[in-house]
């Protein structure tokens, strides 16, 4: 029934139903087993519910193909359908974050971008059940004074140690998806968040433990997230007085993991039928041929005196492995197969084949996808693979101008909606089989889709106690178990269906799986350790265990390049802690390097990245012994805590999670950290994305003219040597004329901003800028703008680029230097007496808007008014007026804060 007040909310769910808003969202009709989750959940987890089981269940046991990622719209759907619950005076019950997370670096994050496709139609809607569904969305995350503008569904990535990363714990009333790994997750549930400042620990892990849904897609090595979970689940209603918010963890597997009762499935018969696109993805064969490849090589080896297996015979057989995978990829190319995915096991060999198609091919398009490639290098490569119809909706109308092969490690094998025509793989677990081969016709084409498997010699029949680091002896098992089921010509099916009734039961399969480790169990003890977090006691326990268990890899550590730093002495160490103030590194320009490598690399040690491709999973973080001194540093950025202690050359100062900033000019080799972009080794200081990285992060320009960053432009843009004249003596110049300055920066913004499309795609953002911030300030204000940071100007604008800008709005101020100073519109000051009431209301409308009991709701806004009653000192009044006098009222934020070090230095004197 609609209900009186439309501004109240809709009884959708029960006066409507799922398949409508699916059908309103995507333009077709769910899947059988979509429709019942939803009925499950919308019974279980509605105003009615009072079933036994969750809402949800522990598992969602379904294939690949088979539209897992439609969970996210089931749950927006059962949370929309509380929001009468809320005019009835009734808490929501249902999980207002969703949480997915997948267990890779994730390339083509198909999640992410659903989630985005779903924020978009809803905030678009205009009539329909969609309107219904986004305005009681609005009403849960924005209360009954809601407007049109408010944003219904927020929607984020969630990565570690970025500016960006924290919006989505904004508002805690708002409905999120957040898209993210089990290392980013799982620090923030355990009050450890990975490359953030303890200060906000707490409101992480309260905020991913309660009112949250989390779904865990498909990976081997996920087994002891979820026991982690589980427990979490258990300890939080070992409380005085539990907060009674829903917490659901849900794993999503073709195989799940044993032990759990609750496991729900598909029980229609769509997947057996022909003439239905689930029956069409799982009937469609896919035929495998099995090779060994290297056994010449192991027999001459044999034959020879020597028995032992020596680094030149892994040598020989690494080449001999990286040759026969690029021409397998290039047998399968012709007839009706022209896009052919190539799956390795480790980065180094992906690099290696990748080079060797490239070389070798003709008429050839190749790409290579792994984690370690920044944000803004991915979305370049996802454009191409977009440009070429790869995604699986277009698959069935593409045509192709040349042939494809994309080689990739295990980032793609989850997450990823490619469909190709061909597969070649190195051996590997099954699941991890599996799951690769869901990307082969995987819409159920009429493709003869065909696929090759291959192994190394050594590893088809490897020595005692030699088992794979990754896959242990899961590998070997596998290829046996496929030579058994395979037929006269070394061919096995590897359809869905068809490997389903091969399949065997219980140990048997688990033998064949990836080691699947068991993480620590916890004790009430460490969660009293982990929730004391001023001061972290010491020692503390290593959550790392209870995401990963034991003999895993750490996390990563996040790597970005700035231009211009110079950290050889005290006086460049300010400059480049304040050049990075004013423009903090964010998500699009970092790249994911496991701790262990990076720690060998800033050490000067040698060695290829012969990893996995898996989070967590890599270069273990040990020691590096003999260190020696260096005038190479790097800096671990940790918001506005950086200082001079955290410039450091030491390989042993890098923690996991840390977030690094290395100087173009440091002589490392960069390639070995990563994938970059081919420029790179053109022009080091290309490597500095930071401004166009900070507009897509942060919703507003910025533009530092710095003489490294505007020689690393592209000679097409004309006023490049007119920018290097401006900067030629700029220091001194600032000094003594700041107005001709802001005069001769506002006239370089005018010309950039005419300048016509350029060649390079890859600074199309620089004219944008350049527009945006001529636009937004006239010479005059310019002159109030303009920052000289050493022998450069720094320049940043202030309105909003993006419809979605509260999403890239910061949350805490531990990543802005200049907290202290915002101010209301019109740069009018904010006195403290009417700041602590403000929030004061804001924290209990949240605390009560969450269902928390009333006296913790009183707690908390009570806490909220006395938050800031430490800037009634006197000296922190004076801080900021710039260093001037206390004046007659306080203040709590004025424009007058001072912006930079030296600033501060001032006004502190």
């Amino acid at each position: 029934m609609q209900l009186p007040d439309e501004r109240q909310g809709c009884a959708i769910g029960r006066r409507r139903e799922f398949a409508e808003f699916f059908i309103a969202l995507w333009g077709k009709k769910p899947f059988a087993w979509q429709e019942n989750l939803a009925k499950r959940v919308l019974r279980r987890d509605g105003p009615d519910g009072k079933g036994a089981k969750a809402a949800w269940p522990e598992a969602i046991a379904l294939p690949t193909a088979s539209g897992k990622t439609a969970c996210m719209d089931i749950a927006v759907f059962a949370l929309a359908a509380q929001a009468a619950r809320l005019n009835a005076g009734e808490a929501i019950t249902a999980p207002r974050r969703i949480f997915f997370v997948v267990d890779r670096r994730v390339i083509v994050d198909e999640a992410h971008n659903r989630a985005q496709r779903l924020r978009d139609r809803l905030r678009d809607a205009r009539d329909g059940i969609l309107k219904e569904v986004a305005d009681s969305l609005r009403l849960i995350g924005h209360g009954e004074n809601w407007n049109s503008d408010d944003l219904p569904l927020s929607v984020h990535a969630l990565r570690g140690g970025m500016y960006r990363s924290e919006a989505w714990a904004r508002n805690p009333l708002q409905p999120a998806v957040i898209a993210s790994t089990v290392d980013q997750v799982g620090s923030r549930l355990l009050f450890r968040a990975y490359g953030r400042g303890a200060g906000t620990w707490p409101i992480y892990a309260g905020l991913v433990a309660n009112d949250s849904l989390i779904l865990l897609d498909e990976a081997h090595c996920a087994q002891p997230f979820l026991q982690t979970l589980q427990a979490v689940n258990l300890f939080r209603n070992w409380a005085h007085q539990p907060v009674g918010r829903c917490f659901h963890p849900v794993v999503m597997s073709a195989t799940p993991p044993p032990g759990l009762n609750d496991v729900f499935e598909d029980s229609s018969d769509e997947g057996r039928r022909s003439d239905h696109p689930l029956g069409k993805r799982q009937l469609a064969k896919k035929p495998a041929e099995l090779k060994c490849v290297g056994e010449a090589i192991i027999k001459s080896k044999a034959k020879s005196r020597s028995k032992n297996f020596d680094e030149e015979t892994a040598n020989r057989l690494a080449s001999e492995m990286v040759k026969e995978l690029a021409l397998s990829a290039q047998s399968l190319l012709g007839n009706s197969r022209q896009a052919v995915v190539l799956f390795v096991n480790r980065v180094a060999t992906a690099r290696r084949v990748w080079k060797r198609l490239r070389e070798g091919g003709e008429n050839l398009s190749t790409v290579l996808l792994t984690g370690r490639m920044r944000e803004i290098d991915k979305d370049a490569a996802v454009d191409r693979l977009k440009s070429l119809d790869l995604h699986s909706p277009k698959s069935s109308t593409r045509h192709l101008q040349q042939p494809v092969i994309v080689v990739a490690t295990q980032t793609l094998e989850v997450g990823a909606d490619l469909d190709f025509d061909g597969l070649v793989t190195e051996c590997a677990s099954l699941d991890a089989l599996r799951q690769r081969f869901g990307r082969l016709n995987r819409t159920g084409r009429c493709v003869d889709g065909r696929a090759i498997i291959l192994i190394r010699a050594d590893q088809a029949k490897p020595r005692k106690g030699d088992a794979d680091p990754i896959y242990g002896e899961a590998l070997t098992e596998t290829w046996k178990w496929l030579k058994r089921q395979a037929s006269k010509n070394r061919e096995i099916d590897f359809g869905i269906a068809h490997l389903n009734d091969r399949l065997p039961q219980g140990d048997q399969l688990s033998k064949l799986n990836a080691p699947a480790r068991d993480a620590p169990v916890m004790l009430p003890a460490h969660v009293d350790c982990w929730a004391q977090t001023a001061p972290v006691p010491q020692p503390s326990p290593d959550i790392a265990l209870f995401l990963r268990g034991p003999q895993e890899g750490a996390a990563d550590v996040r790597a970005c390049w700035r231009a211009g730093l110079d950290l050889t002495s005290d006086d460049g160490k300010d400059q480049a802690i304040e050049s990075l103030r004013l423009c903090p590194p964010s998500s699009g320009e970092t790249l994911p390097v496991p701790v262990g490598l990076f720690k060998r690399w800033l050490a000067e040690r040698e060695g290829d990245d012969d990893s996995p491709d898996l989070e967590g999973v890599g270069v273990a973080d040990q020691a590096v012994e003999d260190c020696r001194g260096t005038e190479w540093s790097v800096v671990r950025w940790r918001g506005a805590e950086t200082g001079r202690k955290d410039v450091v050359f030491d390989p042993n100062q890098i923690r996991p999670g840390d977030l690094t900033v290395i100087p173009t000019g440091h002589p490392g080799q960069f390639d070995r950290l990563g994938d970059l972009p081919a420029e790179a080794s053109v022009c080091r200081d290309a490597l500095d994305v930071g401004d166009q990285a900070h507009r897509v992060a942060r919703a507003k320009p910025i533009l530092r003219l710095h003489p490294a960053l505007v020689a690393a432009w592209p000679d097409e843009i004309s006023v490049k040597s007119k920018a290097l004249d401006l900067l030629g003596d700029v220091e001194r110049r600032f000094e003594s004329d700041p107005d001709e300055i802001a005069h001769e920066v506002h006239d370089l913004l005018i010309d950039l901003s005419a300048i016509p499309q350029l060649d390079s795609s890859r600074w199309n953002w620089l004219p944008e800028a350049a527009g945006e911030l001529k636009s937004e300030f006239s010479a005059a204000r310019l002159r109030r703008k303009c920052r000289l940071v050493g022998p450069g100007l720094v320049l940043e604008g202030r309105h909003r680029l993006l419809k979605l800008a509260n999403e890239a709005d910061h949350f805490s101020d531990e990543d802005d230097a200049t907290a202290s100073g915002v101010s209301h519109r019109g740069g009018q000051p904010v006195l403290l007496r009417k700041h602590l009431p403000g929030v004061e209301e804001f924290a209990g409308r949240h605390a009560n808007g969450c269902g928390l009991p009333e006296d913790l709701a009183e707690a908390i806004a009570r806490a909220g008014l006395l938050h800031d009653i430490g800037k009634a000192d006197p000296r922190f009044q004076s801080l900021l007026r710039n260093g001037a006098p206390p004046g007659d009222q306080l203040l709590a934020k004025s424009a007058e804060m001072p912006k930079t070090r030296a600033a501060v230095r001032r006004a502190h004197a």
